[in-house]
């Protein structure tokens, strides 16, 4: 019989494998070249790789893998990077939202990701003494991602309609947080997993390149930002379905251990 760190070894070489799988398959085709009206964090108008696109795809790949295997077991640090992908999403959203940098203004989004990053650290330090409101977060972050997973099925969202599409967003981020608070343990495995995937596989798509990545950005009406499906971009979705539900199996396995062992909430 497997021992207990062999088996959460194997789950954790399953995602890295699932990973390294879908951006071989999604780089082996010829992509189109893109600009920034398709979302430049990650791209010059020769369709290059830069900086800001590097760094982002790195730390969503890293923070992604932690909540979609080890964020329940780890419940403090969980908390504190749900505040810091909270603080630090809604710094981001608000830089471009006011002000989109240039194709060539490579150091501007630099800037932009490093202060959100630090403003992200600021708003996770304050969850930890906030820990019900850490959780809720947890619990919301989950929502979104299901929201933006659901609404990826189709060119442009399932809702067509603006209003449509932000109300249906709300509404399963007010579930996730409610679920997490008085459901607890399942609700913050379930929600952990879904964004953990989720940011896993936005952080690939920076480097493969299939669309995947403008979901969010397109379904919150960021200017500029254009979801279209393709085979590619269903392959991801795919797989980020399968990466979640690989993630709540093996956090509901790693966590089968006395109840003193974790934060009460």
């Amino acid at each position: 019989m497997l021992s207990y760190a062999r088996k959460r070894t194997q789950f954790a070489w399953l995602t890295v494998l699932l990973c390294l799988f879908t951006a071989t398959a999604a780089a082996a085709e010829n992509v189109k070249q893109v600009g920034t009206e398709d979302g430049g964090l990650a791209l010059t108008d020769s369709g290059a790789l830069v900086a800001s696109g590097i760094v982002a795809g790195i730390a969503l790949i890293a923070i992604g893998f932690f909540f979609n295997y080890f964020g329940y077991r780890l419940v403090k640090v969980l908390v504190f990077l749900a505040g810091f992908c909270v603080v630090g999403g809604l710094v981001l959203y608000a830089e471009y939202k006011i002000r989109p940098p240039h194709d060539d203004e490579h150091g501007r989004q630099l800037w932009y990701l490093g202060i959100a990053a630090i403003l992200g650290a600021l708003g996770g330090g304050l969850m930890l003494f906030l820990f019900k409101v850490g959780v809720a977060l947890v619990g919301a972050l989950g929502g979104f991602a299901l929201a933006s997973w659901i609404l990826a099925m189709r060119s442009g969202g399932v809702i067509h309609s603006d209003v449509g599409r932000v109300l249906f967003i709300v509404a399963l981020v007010v579930a996730g947080m409610v679920a997490a608070l008085f459901l607890q343990r399942p609700a913050i495995i379930v929600a952990s997993s879904v964004w953990g995937s989720y940011m896993l596989f936005v952080g690939i798509d920076c480097f493969a390149r299939t669309g995947f990545q403008y979901t969010a950005l397109a379904f919150l009406n960021t200017p500029g930002a254009a979801y279209i499906t393709s085979p590619k971009v269903y392959a991801m979705i795919a797989c980020m379905a399968l990466s979640a539900l690989l993630g709540v199996v093996a956090q509901f396995r790693l966590t089968r251990k006395p109840k003193s062992a974790f934060v009460p909430l």
